[in-house]
């Protein structure tokens, strides 16, 4: 999961990776951009991948910085989103080096999910350390029970479609214990990449340690 890997989703990233801001049905982030946007002037939008993200905060914040540090990604963000009130940065996050980023909101979605702990750290500092005083931040990733749950409903449809549930439970047992590389550390596959999931507690506190 480093810059060459998105650098090479950037041509597909709408059809290969999951955007909340154009997905999210019960539409919570798009209520707290709106409720930020009105008590806040800046946004930034931290590994902000294609922008779609970056699209929702342009128009209820007067300024957004959009950043990323695969240049490929930047380009389509730039494509994609036009306006006056954004400025796109390239920047690595996961380096732990101060930047000159200052904003009032800070959101960080789905970009704290590289399998090596120290290095999802150092994207949240680096998060943390644009803020203005008494800056806010908004942090999304991917739920652990979530992605464990997804076995537990197949396997009750595969059952109630008639298929033998102790057959059933022992094959998706299977295909779990070569998706999840470690259920210790929240590690598991998406796409074919290790992936980092939190279960709800683990993040609030992960986030608390920062």
């Amino acid at each position: 999961m480093n810059q060459k890997y998105w650098d090479e989703l950037a041509e597909n990233f709408n059809e290969r990776v999951f955007e909340i801001a154009d997905n999210e049905l019960n539409q919570a982030l798009a209520t707290t951009i709106k409720k930020l946007g009105k008590q806040s002037r800046t946004a930034g939008d931290f590994a902000c991948g294609a922008g779609g993200t970056t699209a929702a905060l342009a128009a209820h914040f007067e300024q957004v910085i959009a950043v990323d540090y695969a240049a490929k990604l930047l380009q389509q963000a730039c494509k994609r989103v036009k306006g006056d009130n954004i400025r796109f940065v390239e920047v690595d996050l996961t380096k732990n080096k101060s930047t000159a980023i200052k904003v009032d909101v800070g959101f960080c979605i789905n970009a704290l999910i590289h399998p090596v702990a120290k290095k999802r750290k150092r994207i949240a500092a680096t998060v943390f350390r644009s803020l203005n005083q008494g800056g806010k931040a908004v942090f999304i990733a991917p739920s652990l029970e979530s992605y464990l749950r997804t076995y537990q409903v197949l396997a009750e449809y595969l059952v109630s479609a008639g298929k033998n549930r102790k057959k059933t439970v022992r094959k998706i047992s299977a295909t779990a214990q070569k998706e999840i590389f470690s259920l210790v550390e929240g590690i598991a596959d998406v796409g074919a990449v290790a992936t980092k999931h939190y279960l709800h507690d683990e993040f609030a506190q992960f986030l608390e340690g920062i």
